[in-house]
C-alpha cells in the first residue's frame, strides 16, 4: 500500500544513513547511478577514481571499503524504516545516486566516503495481516533487486570474495537492531520491540535465499545462533573474514580476525 514518512521519520533516517533528496544546484566531485556500477567498464572507472580519492592501496581494498559504505546507505535505512516505522522504502539502483560532495573550503574534517541521494521517495506499509507478505517485498527489493548485483560486479571487478561484502553488510545489520532494541527499552512500544527481535531473527535465520539472489542466505553464516532480545553477548564478536580496512587505514578493526590469529 502507498504511504509516505512523516517529516520526523524522513528527517532522523536523513541524520542517521546520510540521506537526502537529490540537489543539482550543490557542488560534486563525483556522482554516479548505482546502474552504472552493473557495468564492468565503468565500475572500474569509477573504483579506481575511488581509490585514488581515499588513498586505498588496490581496487580489492576500495571495493570492499565501498561495499561496507554502500550497505550502510542503503539495506541500513531501509530495515530500520521496515522495522521501527512500519513503513517500506523503496530504494532501487535506479532510484538514487553516490554522491561525493565538494568539500573544498570546508573547516572541518569530512569523511571521502560517498552518501546516497535519492531521486524521490517512494514508501509503502503493509495491508492488514499482511505483514509478512510486505517484508518479503521489502527485503527482496533491497537485496535480490538492489545489493546483490552490485556486491556481485564490485566481488567481479575488485576481485573480493562475496564473503568478504556480505560481512560487511551483517556487520551494518547487527548493531542497527542491538541499538534499536536499547533505545526501545523503557517505553511502552511492545509492538516495535517484537518487530526488532522478529524481523532481526528472520533475516538473520529464516530468509530464503530468493530474497537475497543468492544461492543461500548470505547472512546466516556471519549472525551464528543469536536471538536478537536473548541474554547473551552481541550477535557478532570476531569477524569470519577480513574486510581489508588495515590496508588503507594501518591499523586492525576491533573485530578483525587477523589479530587473533596471532594469540592462537
Amino acid at each position: 500500500m502507498p504511504a509516505s514518512l512523516t517529516q520526523m521519520e524522513w528527517e532522523s533516517l536523513s541524520t542517521s544513513f546520510s540521506l537526502s533528496l537529490y540537489d543539482n544546484s550543490r557542488p560534486f566531485i563525483q556522482s554516479l547511478s548505482p546502474v552504472d556500477l552493473l557495468e564492468r567498464e565503468k565500475c572500474e572507472r569509477y573504483l579506481d577514481w575511488l581509490m585514488a580519492y581515499i588513498g586505498a592501496p588496490s581496487r580489492r581494498v576500495t571495493a570492499s571499503m565501498l561495499a561496507k559504505r554502500y550497505a550502510f546507505l542503503t539495506v541500513a535505512p531501509v530495515l530500520y524504516a521496515m522495522t521501527m516505522y512500519d513503513k517500506g522504502l523503496r530504494l532501487s539502483s535506479g532510484n538514487c545516486r553516490l554522491v561525493s560532495p565538494d568539500y573544498s573550503g570546508c573547516d572541518q574534517e569530512k569523511s571521502r566516503f560517498p552518501d546516497l541521494t535519492l531521486n524521490g521517495l517512494q514508501v509503502t506499509e503493509p495491508a492488514a495481516g499482511k505483514r509478512q507478505e510486505w517484508r518479503d517485498h521489502v527485503l527482496h527489493d533491497i537485496f535480490a533487486g538492489h545489493l546483490s548485483p552490485i556486491f556481485r560486479s564490485l566481488s567481479e571487478v575488485g576481485r573480493v570474495p562475496m564473503a568478504i561484502l556480505w560481512e560487511n553488510t551483517a556487520v551494518r545489520i547487527v548493531p542497527l537492531y542491538e541499538d534499536g532494541l536499547e533505545e526501545s527499552d523503557g517505553t511502552a512500544i511492545g509492538l516495535v520491540k517484537q518487530r526488532i527481535c522478529d524481523d532481526f531473527d528472520y533475516i538473520a535465520h529464516k530468509a530464503p535465499a530468493s530474497l537475497f539472489g543468492e544461492p543461500r542466505n548470505p547472512l546466516s553464516r556471519f549472525m551464528g545462533s543469536t536471538v536478537m532480545g536473548s541474554p547473551v553477548e552481541e550477535a557478532t564478536g570476531i569477524r569470519q573474514t577480513c574486510c581489508l580496512f588495515y590496508e588503507i587505514a594501518a591499523e586492525y578493526c576491533r573485530k578483525c580476525p587477523i589479530p587473533s590469529r596471532f594469540m592462537t
